[in-house]
């Protein structure tokens, strides 16, 4: 039972962001890592719209009496989604997926020549692997004993969308509801990590404390992998940019403010998953499509990593916003030109949902506190 439990949360975590992201980037030429990580935040995104419509229902439809049915609807429509997702993936890409094995060979066999030709590369590799794996061993030993300030938020929240069958409606100190708090319910990243639980099986505190901290330091190396790859043409300078990366992190927790502290204390919370993840992969993400020749394709690859970001947590406002204004205008000087207007407005599609989203919980909530109805009178009718 345990084994099939794991399977199923290894799925959200490995078939659903591959399959989510080649469709996404169906029509542009796609890296692997760069497929995956715009399928991880796609999948977010996915789960970001669902979750703001039915949190949006839930709250106008309470009037008197609280309720519920909306995280058992949010779970089953994201399934059948995902479901739709995995079988039109596996029609479009049959052909290579039948493919996929020669090519993981071929993979193989070219990685293994690079190594020949530089003899340094494999100590370098085999650094990088020792590092990793003794931070898989802290975040798998060490992060369930690592109980944060913010826990009191994230693991109950979680824990409270399950078992009251509602999305961002309780109160995480008293239990009350209905309750909104309007920076909460415009996060989905919380029931996400509890529609998670609930299809897989496991405790909530089991996913945020011991599985969901070893995948995502596990994709956040991969996202760092990729900013080496953007940054170096050569393997061994790619894993030397790793090895001191890795150090840095390893010896950099000096407060509960660091980036260590985010990827190796509480890489669970939706700030640690912001910063250490969406926020690098963005900026380095843009920079790419900003430098290639304007393909329209690459436009919603740019949204749904943008509104994947801005799904994590309503401060992503403060980081999403800035850094593709910046890249834009960045790019513009280097090409000497005013370029990329559509791209630039792709990358503001998630904080433009997100803030928009925002506005309409904090009048619904103003409504839902008071006993005349200012911004919606015709909710009641």
């Amino acid at each position: 039972m345990t084994l099939i439990r794991a399977l199923a949360f290894l799925l959200h975590f490995t078939i659903v962001p591959i399959a989510v992201g080649r469709l996404i980037t169906y029509r542009t030429k796609s890296k692997w890592i760069e497929s995956y990580l715009i399928g991880f935040f796609g999948n977010l995104a996915i789960f970001y719209v669902l979750y703001s419509i039915l949190e949006w229902r839930q709250n106008w439809k309470t009037i008197v009496d609280p309720v519920t049915g909306a995280f058992t609807a949010l779970t089953s429509i994201y399934s059948g989604i995902i479901l739709i997702a995995l079988v039109v993936w596996s029609i479009l890409r049959r052909d290579k997926i039948k493919k996929l094995p020669a090519r993981i060979k071929f993979k193989i066999y070219g990685t293994k020549q690079k190594i020949t030709d530089d003899k340094f590369s494999i100590i370098y590799i085999l650094i990088v692997i020792a590092l990793l794996l003794v931070q898989l061993y802290m975040a798998y030993a060490y992060e369930i004993n690592e109980w944060s300030y913010d826990d009191y938020d994230y693991v109950v929240t979680s824990n409270d969308a399950i078992s009251s069958d509602t999305v961002s409606y309780v109160n995480f100190i008293d239990g009350s509801m209905p309750n909104v708090s309007a920076k909460r319910a415009v996060a989905s990243w919380g029931t996400y990590v509890a529609m998670v639980a609930k299809t897989s099986g496991f405790e909530v505190t089991t996913v945020y404390h011991t599985i969901l901290p070893v995948f995502l330091l596990l994709i956040a190396y991969l996202n760092f992998y990729y900013i080496a790859r953007f940054l170096f043409s050569k393997t061994d300078d790619r894993m030397i940019f790793l090895i001191l990366l890795s150090m840095g992190y390893i010896f950099g927790l000096y407060s509960h403010y660091s980036g260590t502290f985010r990827l190796l204390g509480a890489i669970w919370q939706g700030k640690a998953v912001l910063s250490i993840i969406a926020v690098p992969f963005f900026t380095v993400y843009l920079f790419e499509q900003y430098k290639r020749e304007y393909d329209k394709a690459n436009l919603l690859p740019i949204v749904a990593v943008s509104l994947g970001a801005c799904s994590i947590t309503s401060q992503s406002l403060l980081f999403v916003v800035p850094i593709a204004i910046f890249v834009w205008a960045l790019m513009c000087v280097y090409h000497k030109k005013i370029c990329g207007i559509k791209y630039l407005l792709a990358s503001l599609i998630g904080p433009i949902y997100l803030g928009i989203f925002y506005a309409l919980i904090c009048m619904l909530q103003y409504d839902m506190q008071m006993h005349e109805f200012k911004f919606f009178r015709f909710r009641v009718e």
